[in-house]
């Protein structure tokens, strides 16, 4: 049976700045000896771990996953991955769009637990109001996603959620 190419993408709380793709593929092709990983930004540029000289990222085909530390914030990326031969010739390839949030999520989490702590905090209209903001944009992210696998419209809404994590003290 051909090779029927998917992977998926995933990010810890604990850990959001390493992306672990795992390769979810389904049949075989006897002349697939290693995969590659294009990581797309929506600023054009590709995204790779420190060290690394090409716009790729190797995939050794005997690993099911791979964890790839590269994010320094919340981000867009455009995910390719590439099934090769051992002569770099492509046998499939898949592409897929993905948000990964877990660093403003962790910060609106710890919103969430500083408001049980202290109810009071709801009778601020500002705090309130830059609560649900960071929400709506984390959202808006999520939507241009999976509506259009739109990395650009999805990271310009990831930049204003971060902008508002990054500058907590003027919001809350």
């Amino acid at each position: 049976m051909a090779i029927s190419p998917s992977f998926t993408a995933s990010q810890n709380s604990g850990t959001p700045n390493i992306i672990f793709l795992t390769d979810t593929s389904t049949g075989t092709d006897v002349t697939i000896a290693k995969r590659r990983v294009y990581l797309l930004q929506s600023n054009g540029t590709y995204l790779v771990p420190t060290g690394t000289t090409t716009d790729y990222i190797d995939w050794a085909l005997v690993d099911t996953t791979i964890s790839l530390n590269v994010l320094i914030q919340d981000t867009a990326l455009s995910i390719t991955v590439q099934w090769l031969t051992s002569g770099n010739v492509e046998v499939a390839s898949l592409t897929t769009s993905f948000a990964f949030t877990a660093y403003n999520e962790t910060f609106y989490y710890g919103l969430t637990e500083s408001q049980v702590a202290n109810a009071n905090l709801t009778a601020s209209t500002n705090w309130y109001q830059t609560k649900m903001i960071l929400r709506v944009e984390l959202d808006s992210a999520y939507q241009a996603i999976s509506f259009a696998s739109d990395i650009f419209s999805a990271q310009a809404a990831l930049n204003r959620a971060t902008f508002i994590s990054t500058n907590q003290s003027y919001f809350f």
